[in-house]
């Protein structure tokens, strides 16, 4: 979706260079605690820590498998 607005380059998603040593379970947690931190409830359930993965995956790289 690059140019949405001419002339506004998008930085997001990038290409997928699969798998991504950068995309991993630590990268996952810190954004959840970055979300604590903000005053959202922690991420505690098994099926929530896959939908922030999935979430994560969907904006860097516009996919929603990350495997």
């Amino acid at each position: 979706m690059r140019d949405f607005i001419e002339g506004w380059d998008r930085a997001y998603p990038v290409p997928a260079p699969l798998p991504d040593p950068r995309f991993s379970e630590d990268l996952v947690k810190q954004v959840g605690a970055v979300l604590v931190a903000h005053g959202y409830p922690p991420v505690s359930s098994p099926w929530d820590w896959g939908d922030l993965e999935t979430a994560l995956a969907v904006f860097l790289y516009g996919m929603k498998d990350t495997e």
